[in-house]
């Protein structure tokens, strides 16, 4: 079931990607070790850039890196390039990401798209998110490279989990549509959240969209109309239109309550683990389970404590009555293991 109306898209570099293939590059062609790095750089910037001077391993990588960064701030593409590169070969991750960039848009550098995917696959390898991101957004769309929605899941799962809000976006789609992953519609709704409470439009189109069908989340049209009217501030060209179908079947105080909490948006890239879509997502599912977590509105109260601690006992589980990544683990794997067994 296709929930979300917009096309994900990709970055910038999808395009470079097809030319070589993902994967088609070993870490070692690209230097992937610092050990294997330093000894190949006896010349590097390091020993020539007095600002680097004494600096040796990872704070050397990291300090060449931030320069090229203030070097292409300063509008001075070519120096930075070649101090992105240097800690690129390092084995700096986000240098590598922006080393590939570089190369895809010519900035700084003659163009070589060759070059710039080789990059950016060593910088996802790395661990590297907008790297990931953007590999995992080629897969998933078939961008120039074959469609391989289960190994898009797993980049763009990497991504997520470091706050990509991109990533949280898509990852939530495979979720929902049940591409490469076993379908979960609650799963699918705490990463659009994530996504939404970001600011990213489509995430708050999608998050709009299951509120108020009720989908994977209880339905809630005054939420549901809230993140459809954040998406539509923030571009999205669906929203309005989905938003004035939902008004149809609200009350004008319910409407004036979704614009007032609509007005009082922030995005927030907060790495709070326990936010709010979080915690709706164990209320549901505790709810879902029987154990009575009380309404889902993101508040994790002494009525949720009280589930979540009946539900750890229930498995054998001991800690305490919190949100915790353990206890999100175990509620996601029962719901995978159900509906597999389904």
């Amino acid at each position: 079931m296709k929930i979300s109306t917009g096309i994900a898209k990709p970055l910038s570099v999808v395009a470079a990607l097809f030319l070589v293939g993902i994967g088609g590059f070993a870490c070692t062609d690209v230097k992937d070790t610092l050990d294997d790095a330093d000894q190949t750089l006896s010349g590097a910037l390091g020993a020539n850039d007095p600002e680097l001077a004494g600096l040796s391993g990872t704070e050397l990588s990291e300090a060449t890196y931030q320069k090229g960064l203030s070097l292409r701030n300063e509008g001075k593409n070519e120096d930075a390039f070649t101090y992105f590169l240097d800690a690129a070969e390092r084995g700096h991750g986000p240098a590598a990401y922006e080393t590939g960039e570089a190369y895809n848009a010519g900035l700084g550098v003659e163009k070589d798209l060759n070059a710039g995917a080789k990059w950016i696959n060593a910088a996802a390898a790395r661990g590297e998110p907008r790297a990931q991101y953007a590999v995992g957004a080629a897969l998933y769309n078939g961008a120039g490279v074959e469609q391989d929605y289960a190994r898009a899941a797993r980049y763009l799962g990497n991504a997520a989990s470091q706050g990509h809000a991109g990533a949280q976006y898509l990852l939530g789609e495979c979720y929902a549509n049940g591409r490469g992953v076993t379908k979960n519609l609650s799963w699918a709704a705490r990463w659009y959240g994530k996504a939404a409470m970001q600011g990213h439009a489509d995430g708050a189109f999608s998050y709009g969209v299951v509120q108020a069908a009720g989908l994977g989340l209880p339905k809630n049209l005054t939420s549901g109309y809230a993140w459809l009217d954040i998406a539509s501030n923030r571009g999205h060209g669906k929203a309005g239109e989905v938003r004035a179908a939902i008004a149809n079947k609200m009350t004008p105080a319910q409407i004036e309550t979704a614009k007032k909490r609509a007005d009082a948006f922030s995005p927030t890239n907060s790495a709070e683990f326990a936010d709010l879509p979080t915690v709706m997502y164990v209320q549901h599912s505790l709810n879902q389970l029987g154990f009575n977590a009380g309404t889902v509105d993101g508040l994790s109260g002494p009525r949720t404590r009280s589930a979540i601690g009946a539900y750890l006992s229930s498995v054998g589980m001991e800690g305490e009555a919190d949100i915790t990544p353990d206890l999100l683990q175990k509620l996601f794997e029962g719901q995978q293991a159900g509906a597999s067994s389904a």
